[in-house]
């Protein structure tokens, strides 16, 4: 199978894989190998760079036999964007999502949402999450603090 990117279209390819790589790999200690193979064809993508006229994009480092994008493609690339845009909301989401089971949770004195029926555990849900939204819009974390109290864990 042959298929043909336009020299646009290529970079736009190398974004996507930026994208993807740093999905898979930004939070890992080491290599995965259950990616492998996304690896391999991240790596057999990039080799074209060079013959397209993106040799200061993608650099192929020796010590690692890999290529690799450059700083250049970090500064000039749309992708760290997007990686922002995504963390930023997930952040969010995700706070929302964990202060909502929490609070809700304490309000049902249950300790899983397992031990309570979904028809009582959503609506508990939804209301502490409208909360913690709205703090968050209102505040953003300026009212947030860590209550030190005796059951802290922390040593």
């Amino acid at each position: 199978m042959n298929i043909n990117f336009t020299k646009e279209e290529y970079l736009l390819l190398l974004d996507i894989i930026y994208i993807a790589d740093w999905i898979l790999h930004a939070h890992s200690v080491g290599e995965r190998s259950e990616t492998k193979d996304y690896s391999a064809l991240f790596q057999k993508l990039m080799i074209h760079a060079k013959e397209l006229g993106y040799s200061e994009l993608i650099e192929f480092y020796e010590s690692d036999q890999e290529y690799s994008h450059t700083g250049v493609f970090e500064e000039e690339s749309a992708a760290l964007g997007y990686l922002d845009e995504f963390e930023g909301d997930s952040f969010w989401d995700e706070l929302i999502s964990r202060l909502a089971m929490r609070d809700a949770l304490i309000a049902l004195k249950v300790g899983s949402a397992h031990e309570v029926p979904s028809e009582l555990l959503f609506p508990a849900l939804s209301k502490a999450e409208e909360y913690w939204s709205k703090e968050f819009e209102t505040f953003d974390l300026n009212r947030i603090s860590l209550n030190k109290g005796p059951s802290s864990i922390l040593h």
